[in-house]
């Protein structure tokens, strides 16, 4: 086959631009002095091999560990290892907005994309998003919510006695459990997960087959809106292969059929409810209408995200237990110690659970090991520019921080970052505290602060020192180490352990 001049030259001629902008990105001023791969001066291809293999918080430390705190791994991205610039970045006030790469978590929501307060880049529009839930959120609504999950950790002690001494895959128990409680506190309605002991219609399956697509193309966000961000795209390729998951759209009809149900019944004065549901709705009826696409919004929001997060954090709690014996015994004892001074109700309160000091320290060791995000926290640098680990960058300039990267700090946490040892937290000075606090970044920092975080806290306090004082728990696998991939949360699998019976129940 043979092409005609005038096709070669215009090929030429676009191969020729192509080059000449790899060029001009690649030594773009404020960034060409930076250290890093020389592949990731040109293309993105380099960033996206640091995610695409799973193994990005690994991967991410390498290449710190082999350039330094600030590392160039994209023509205009520049990850960052130095905690003393999570304020600047990520603190309140700050200038920085979040990329578009949070575009591609957005469902679209009659024909529209319906940011959520989590994936919302604008500040203003994200602050009008929160202001009417965020006291719903807050910790002392928290109580409100104790029941559900109660309800549920129940369910899962009844469940384990049923298979006691038998192998159990954790990591799936915990996220049926994470995702039965986040209904429960929603909508006042479990999915089932827990009764069948099964992912119910795939759910947990969709739900992470669509974090694989915001793996990969997170890194091109320029496509999202001709792929899975377009509804006409989706319906197309829906028609083709009906078996494709749609996962989003699921969850904003199980919500609008919800929100039906509550209406049908009278609302909470007659059902006596306390979940999200109920409680916009009381909010609505004191301070004014709540659009309806907003209440959509924050309701499927909540089970979109609500499970995966507490999950992790579960697994990463369980796992370095049952990997630690000398921290297990510990934990137990305080536990027992507990209860035997009669300091514990029939299930574990929230009020209670924060007067075991060692079991905070093991959730937030658990946390700072294996934070439930892996993926870079994205950020723009405002257009006057910023001043990071000494280099002034331009403004536009796409700068992340990681958790898993910066929570591995030496210089912070101590030269055996690698250890689980929870008593970091508890015997460290008050001034070494705060530096600790201030480089976790497992639920985020700032006013963009994960919204549910003291829902997914409660939850963990709650439920494993229930689970703990009830029962023994052993490694029951194989293999010597669970498996973990990086999608955007850190999800592990092959916690396969052996439930004992300890009894008080």
């Amino acid at each position: 086959m043979e092409f005609s001049p005038v096709i070669i030259y215009l090929g030429g001629v676009l191969f020729i631009a192509y080059c000449i902008n790899c060029i001009r990105i690649a030594f773009r001023p404020g960034l060409r002095s930076l250290p890093g791969p020389l592949s990731a001066r040109f293309s993105r291809l380099y960033r996206l091999s640091l995610v695409a293999g799973g193994k990005a918080p690994a991967e991410y430390r390498k290449v710190h560990e082999v350039y330094g705190p600030i590392v160039r791994v994209g023509p205009n991205h520049v990850s960052i290892a130095d905690p003393s610039e999570i304020p600047l970045i990520y603190g309140i006030g700050s200038k920085f907005l979040k990329t578009d790469f949070y575009n591609t978590m957005s469902p679209s929501y009659q024909g529209k994309p319906m940011p959520s307060v989590f994936t919302e880049r604008d500040p203003i529009a994200h602050r009008n998003l929160k202001r009417p839930v965020a006291q719903l959120f807050g910790m002392t609504n928290m109580r409100n919510y104790e029941p559900y999950a109660d309800e549920c950790t129940g369910i899962f002690i009844d469940a384990m006695r049923d298979l006691e001494g038998q192998p159990v895959d954790l990591s799936a128990w915990v996220q049926w459990y994470a995702f039965d409680v986040i209904a429960s506190m929603t909508f006042q309605r479990r999915f089932g997960f827990l009764e069948e002991r099964r992912d119910i219609n795939n759910m947990i399956g969709d739900l992470d087959g669509g974090l694989h697509y915001v793996k990969i193309i997170g890194q091109y966000p320029e496509l999202h809106p001709w792929l899975l961000g377009n509804r006409t795209v989706v319906g197309t390729l829906k028609w083709l292969f009906p078996q494709i998951p749609d996962a989003l759209y699921r969850f904003l009809k199980v919500t609008e059929d919800e929100i039906v149900r509550y209406d049908t019944q009278g609302g909470g004065e007659k059902t006596g409810r306390t979940d999200f549901l109920a409680q916009l709705r009381e909010k609505e009826a004191k301070d004014g209408k709540i659009p309806f696409r907003d209440m959509m919004n924050h309701l499927s929001n909540n089970i979109i995200a609500g499970s995966d997060t507490t999950a992790v954090s579960l697994r990463a709690c369980f796992y370095y237990l049952t990997k630690t014996p000398r921290a297990f015994e510990k934990l137990v004892a305080e536990i027992d110690e507990a209860e035997k001074n009669g300091q514990l109700s029939t299930y574990i309160s929230y009020e209670e659970c924060l007067k075991l000091p060692y079991l905070q320290a093991v959730m937030k060791e658990a946390m700072r090991l294996h934070p439930g995000v892996a993926l870079p926290l994205e950020r723009y640098v405002p257009p006057e520019g910023a001043t990071i680990c000494g280099v002034d960058l331009p403004g536009g300039t796409n700068v992340s921080i990681t958790a898993p990267v910066v929570q591995m700090d030496r210089a912070i946490y101590g030269s055996d970052v690698d250890a689980f040892r929870p008593e970091r937290w508890l015997e460290a000075s008050a001034e070494q505290l705060k530096l600790m606090d201030r480089s976790f970044l497992a639920f985020g920092a700032g006013a963009r602060t994960c919204i549910g975080k003291n829902i997914s806290i409660l939850e963990m306090g709650k439920f494993i020192p229930q689970i703990l004082r009830h029962f023994h728990i052993e490694w029951a696998s194989s293999e010597p180490e669970w498996k973990t991939e990086a999608v955007w949360f850190w999800k592990q699998s092959g916690v396969i352990v052996r439930f004992k019976w300890r009894g008080k129940y």
